[in-house]
């Protein structure tokens, strides 16, 4: 039986089997934490999906595959215009984040 390998955490995964530098893997997490953001403050204020989406004049198909990672060209603007329009601080975003 072949013995399955394991990773102490996420950033050694990036990086030993997706190959990602320290600069990627690091700006996927940053990204991962944000998503997580947006969904507990989205949840935390009692918005669905249709509202969200209907706040940032955009589809409710967009915000799901946002929240369940499918979303393929997110960027960190738009992540930090997505928070910003929940009433969550950048300063204090950014402060999390790091």
């Amino acid at each position: 039986m072949k013995k399955i390998k394991t990773y102490k955490n996420i950033d050694q995964f990036n990086k030993k089997v997706l190959g990602l530098s320290d600069f990627d893997s690091w700006l996927l997490s940053l990204k991962n934490k944000l998503i997580k953001k947006i969904v507990y403050e989205r949840r935390k204020k009692g918005l669905s999906q249709v509202e969200l989406a209907q706040i940032l004049g955009t589809t409710q198909s967009v915000i799901s595959r946002l929240e369940n990672g499918t979303s393929k060209s997110i960027t960190l603007d738009n992540l930090f215009k997505i928070l910003v329009a929940l009433g969550t601080s950048p300063e204090l975003l950014i402060n999390e984040a790091a």
